[in-house]
């Protein structure tokens, strides 16, 4: 494991992102207390999740009292229809 301070951290970041991807876990450090790591992550780390924020889900659901009811079967749809609803209203 590697410790390294954040403004060594700012200055070596290429380096120490090719030392991270060959297994190397650096630990960066703020007044002598490590705050963060950089570790190497694979495909399965890239997993998204698609979810609605309490914003979107009111927005929505404010739409949804303004207009027909509609209903969606994923959230991407229920975002989609929150985006096209706010240009149709600038």
């Amino acid at each position: 494991m590697i410790t390294k301070s954040i403004s060594e951290t700012r200055r070596q970041l290429a380096q120490l992102i090719e030392k991270a991807q060959r297994g190397e876990e650096i630990v960066i450090i703020k007044d002598s207390r490590p705050v963060a790591a950089l570790r190497a992550i694979g495909p399965d780390d890239l997993e998204l999740k698609l979810t609605v924020s309490d914003a979107q889900a009111r927005k929505l659901w404010d739409t949804l009292n303004e207009a027909d009811l509609v209903s969606f079967d994923v959230p991407r749809k229920a975002v989609n229809h929150l985006k096209r609803s706010a240009r149709t209203r600038r």
